[in-house]
This record gives C-alpha cells, structure tokens and sequence, in this order.
C-alpha cells in the first residue's frame, strides 16, 4: 500500500542524482546513499498496536546509462510504549537499469530486479512461529516524452512474477503496476503533474482468486519550487478499490473500498551533496463491507547524500 509513496520520497533524490550526473564525464561512477524512516498509524485500530514503522537504507551507483540500485527495508508492527512488534518482514531489493534512449525530446529506460520478502512470523506472547520467503521479480520500462518545451508525458510500467511461499504470505503469483500522465511547466516554480495509477494482483497458475486485488486511483501532484526548497502538495483519489487477502479460502469474496489521501512532501538540497525530504499524509478510508470508516496517518523522513 506504501509503495509509491516511498517511490515519491526518492523522486527528488533520483532527479538530483541525474542531473549532477550530467555533469561528469559519462565513464565515471557517481555514487548516493540513503536512509527514510516512514511510521503509518490507523486510527482507533488496536490491532495495529501503534502502527506500522519502516526503516530503510539504500545505494545507488550509475557509471553512463547503466545504474544499480540496493535497498533494505524493513516492516511489521510496534508498540511504541513496550517497544514490542508483532510478525514483520525484511525486504532486501537489486535493481539494474539501463537508459536505453535519452535526448533532448524522449528517454526510455528498462529496469529489471528481484526481491525478497522474509516473513517472521510471531505468536501473541511474541515467541518465534516460523519464517516464510517469497522472491518477486520484476521488468519496468520507464518513459518521458517532451510534447512541448513545457508538457510532457511521463510515467512507468512494471511486470512482477511472485514465487516460493506464496500459500503462507497470501500474495497471488503475478502483479502489473503502473504510474503515468501529463507533467506541465508553468514557469520555473510552479509545476502540475496529473497521474493515472494502477496496481493488480492476480493469479496465472492455481486459477483462484486468493491474494488478488485491484487498485485504481487518481494521482495529482503540485511541486512548488522555491530556490533549494521544494513543497509537492499532492492529492490520491481513489477510481476503484478491491481486494482479496483472505489466504484461508479461494478467495471467492473480494471487499470494495475507498482510499483517498491529502499529504505533502518538502525536499530541501543543502548544495553540498546532501539533501534531506519531510512528508505527512492524512487518508481516509471506507470499507464498503460493514461500512467501516477509518483514519490513516503516514510520515516520513528521508536524507540522501551523493558523491
């Protein structure tokens, strides 16, 4: 569910690393580490103890149209006040991509990858009840097409292929996931980009609905820049909402939902290699069965240094 919003935070990270790597000769390495530490809470839900917290760390090395990528992240439960956490996972990720074409009107880039879910299962007096992996590999094209010196169209398109222990996580064998749209330039500060998401999860090989899910949103950003400050203001709005995480049955019964999500994202570059992001999200949901309603906080903070 947090994906794109951890695929936000890095967005000014990845766009400073590009650009300072233009600047040096193209048979150079130009290298950038990271850490986000992201918390989300729903409101009221006990279940959750106080939320979700996700430490991360990264690398990135590009050396001409070649980058490679490694992430270690981390998931599960916390309890806050007994510094206790429920089942959590581990999911160290390596990507490799290639800019296949970049000029002043188009660039296309392919990025291949593979991940792995480590899931430590917990009882409820927090002793060890068995461990399960599950690798996700993926292929994702990525593309901007400049239609004018100030709109551009923009976006990603990702095929993942889930394998290994999918009967004790839940997910479904195969997943596409795609961000695209209009990227508009008023004038050097001020900016819209309007986004057509998708995710869907489905089954290819055991025919069954378990672990499928659809999400279809609307995805609206306003960067403001400001010198070495940027605030994104950005907006999720939910198009289409099901899913299907019942790992007990076929998942013959799917729930309907409503997610939508006011946040803001404030990128500051020191101009020195280092750059830092602060982000808070307010979402509320509906769960169409029972007519339940809740609260969604998310807040992140992310630095990044490139050398």
């Amino acid at each position: 569910m947090n994906a794109i919003i951890r695929t936000l935070l890095l967005l000014p990270v990845a766009g400073a690393m590009c650009a300072q790597a233009q600047d040096i000769p193209a048979n150079s390495w130009k290298y950038s580490i990271g850490a986000m530490y992201e918390i989300e809470n729903v409101e009221g839900q006990a279940e959750d103890m106080d939320g979700l917290y996700e430490p991360s760390v990264y690398f990135n090395a590009a050396y001409g149209p070649w980058s490679i990528n490694l992430v270690m992240y981390q998931e599960g439960p916390v309890d806050y006040s007994s510094m206790s956490r429920g089942t959590y996972f581990n999911r160290p990720e390596f990507n490799l991509r290639y800019q296949v074409i970049e000029n002043d009107d188009f660039s296309l880039g392919l990025t291949g990858g593979v991940r792995n879910y480590g899931y430590h299962f917990e009882n409820a007096d927090g002793s060890p009840a068995g461990t399960a992996n599950t690798q996700r590999w993926k292929i994702q094209p990525d593309w901007n097409v400049k239609i004018n010196p100030d709109l551009a169209f923009e976006g990603w398109l990702a095929w993942y292929r889930f394998v290994n222990d999918l009967n004790q996580t839940g997910y479904s064998d195969s997943r596409v996931e795609t961000e695209t749209g209009l990227n508009y330039h008023f004038n050097e500060t001020f900016s819209v980009q309007a986004h057509y998401y998708l995710e869907r999860g489905y089954n290819t090989v055991s025919g069954n609905k378990q672990g499928e899910f659809s999400t279809n949103e609307a995805r609206i950003y306003f960067p403001i820049s400001l010198g070495s400050n940027t605030f994104t203001p950005y907006t999720r709005l939910t198009i289409d909402r099901w899913s299907n995480w019942d790992w007990q049955d076929d998942g013959s019964d799917s729930e309907d939902h409503d997610y939508n999500r006011l946040g803001l994202l404030y990128a500051h570059d020191f101009n020195n290699g280092l750059s830092m992001t602060l982000e808070y999200a307010y979402e509320w949901q509906t769960h169409r069965e029972g007519d339940t309603h809740d609260i969604f906080h998310y807040a992140g903070i992310g630095v990044n240094y490139v050398f």
